[in-house]
């Protein structure tokens, strides 16, 4: 799990983003997942950071002690509009088994898509292109409003994240 966010200021208001994070990096080495939750959901970020889930099976222990911690919290998944009803009915079913109360659903802009891929087959041909229309735009505008969200990213997932911190 990482907290990826630039700390309010008000959290070490003399440091900067990068120095605050580490700062915070610092303070929740050696809590547990559960506990480092509570701390963001509950304390000084209480109301202030949303987490962003795939509702993939790994996702689901994340998700589920999200929902431990503070079932209100915001809960944000992207549909790019091309996955399966399958998955779409999953994640519906996760999130009401596990009593999820502000999940937000959120998908690329209808006119956006009408203009750069109306016949569907940009990740045919752009790959980058793809994902910054279906996905990057649209978590963008999700994260208006919030100082950080809880990504799912595992340290065991590659060489890259070992030495992934708690906050970014």
């Amino acid at each position: 799990m990482s907290l990826a966010f630039a700390p309010p200021p008000a959290v070490f208001p003399t440091l900067t983003d990068a120095a605050r994070a580490a700062a915070l990096s610092r303070i929740y080495d050696g809590l547990s997942a559960e506990d480092m939750l509570r701390e963001a959901l509950l304390g000084h970020l209480k109301g202030r950071i949303a987490m962003v889930s795939s509702f993939g099976a790994e996702s689901v222990a994340l998700l589920h002690l999200v929902a431990k911690v503070d079932p209100n919290t915001p809960v944000i998944f992207l549909d790019t509009q091309m996955l399966f009803p399958e998955t779409l009915a999953y994640q519906r079913d996760v999130a009401a088994h596990l009593g999820l109360s502000d999940l937000r659903i959120i998908r690329p802009d209808g006119a956006e898509l009408a203009l750069d891929d109306a016949a569907g087959g940009l990740h045919l041909t752009d790959a980058d292109a793809c994902c910054a229309l279906r996905k990057t735009r649209p978590l963008d505008r999700a994260l208006q409003g919030f100082d950080g969200w809880i990504t799912g990213r595992k340290r065991h997932q590659s060489g890259a994240r070992a030495a992934l911190p708690l906050f970014e």
